[in-house]
């Protein structure tokens, strides 16, 4: 009966295969592609907007709009109970003209709006921002294993690539283009290091350079 290989081997599995140390194959001419583990929210480098902090300037633009608008309201509440006689302005106040109340009053509308849009926009983002999920393998960046194969470990990546999809079906367009650069946030389980044991190979790509060599 055929043997069913692995879809992948761990750096430790593939060294003993090639009768080397996991540091020598991660410095070999032969080097492979290594991938490790991630479940988390995966973005793709140029995705300013969903990646995080991509929103500071819109809400600061909202809080700015919300303070002011809520200045308006008061400002006009007043302004309308002085001029029923409900109410005396105080000494830093001054009286608006009904043409300046008009004018207020448009601005609170405005704002009124745009607050509702932003919003919006900030909560269709968040929504986005979740349907970034993956659980899945990540190809490790060259600086990562650089540091790995230095010292045995190194801090959990922000930055990795997204892999390719072998037998992706024709016309299937991924979210993220494979093989861009992509930012990794809100990982779970939190890990501070990646290191060795955390590494796989592809078997494919270990066939193929054990297929070369023959």
């Amino acid at each position: 009966m055929p043997t069913i290989e692995p879809l992948t081997l761990t750096l430790a599995e593939l060294a003993e295969r090639w009768n080397m140390l996991p540091q020598e194959v991660l410095i070999s001419p032969h080097a492979l592609p290594m991938y490790f583990y991630f479940d988390g929210l995966v973005f793709d480098f140029n995705d300013k907007w969903h990646r995080a902090n991509g929103d500071v300037s819109i809400v600061q633009t909202l809080e700015g709009h919300k303070t002011r608008q809520s200045t308006l309201e008061i400002d006009l509440q007043r302004q309308t109970m002085h001029k029923r006689g409900l109410l005396k302005l105080t000494q830093w106040e001054e009286a608006l003209s009904d043409e300046e109340m008009q004018s207020q009053q448009a601005e609170s509308d405005r704002l009124t709006a745009e607050i509702a849009r932003l919003a919006e926009l900030l909560q269709k983002r968040a929504e986005e921002r979740q349907r970034r999920v993956r659980n899945g393998l990540l190809r490790t960046a060259p600086r990562t294993l650089s540091e790995i194969a230095d010292r045995g470990q190194t801090r959990f990546p922000q930055f990795a690539y997204m892999p390719h999809t072998p037998n992706r079906p024709a016309g299937e367009t991924p979210a993220i283009p494979e093989g861009a650069v992509v930012a990794l946030e809100d990982g779970f389980p939190l890990k501070e290091f990646l290191t060795g044991a955390d590494l796989v190979v592809s078997m494919l790509d270990v066939r193929a350079v054990e297929d070369a060599a023959t």
